[in-house]
């Protein structure tokens, strides 16, 4: 199971907002935090917030915010919105049926499955979740100050 850079960066987003603390970001903030395309991100926010993820405000002093708590933002909800599709193998698509072991083959049906559990997984966790299992670590003073945090399991590597 694999989820595009596309939603990894979505999911991101989103992480780096959470830890904003309440204090609107913008995307050139969060592109060069990440080292991602600021254009690519363009994208992205602008999905994040068509889907309710995430508020926009224009303007001078305008920015990024979440639009609900981390608590109520579930990433299993973050993950359909931002994929296209969940075809984990070329048989899930109707498109491309092509393989010889096509309808007999008992590996679709189990693919099915943990694909089913995986996003299951997913429903259940929170953005607030995915918080839970870090420390605060200081940045070097930069035009954006702000204090935000790395993955534990980062951090042992």
């Amino acid at each position: 199971m694999q989820i595009t850079s596309y939603t990894d960066y979505a999911l991101r987003v989103l992480l780096y907002l959470a830890m904003s603390q309440g204090k609107q970001a913008n995307i050139t903030e969060i592109a060069d935090f990440y080292k991602i395309s600021r254009n690519h991100l363009v994208k992205i926010v602008h999905q994040l917030g068509s889907k309710g993820f995430v508020k926009t405000t224009r303007g001078k002093g305008g920015g990024l915010t979440l639009q609900r708590p981390p608590e109520e933002i579930s990433l299993g909800d973050v993950v359909r919105s931002m994929e296209n599709h969940f075809n984990w193998v070329e048989c899930f698509d109707p498109a491309q049926q092509s393989c010889r072991m096509l309808p007999g083959c008992g590996l679709k049906h189990l693919l099915a499955r943990a694909g089913s559990a995986y996003l299951e997984i997913l429903d259940a966790a929170t953005l607030a979740d995915a918080l839970s299992k870090t420390i605060p670590i200081e940045l070097p003073a930069t035009k954006y100050p702000l204090t935000l945090m790395l993955i534990e399991d980062e951090i042992k590597d």
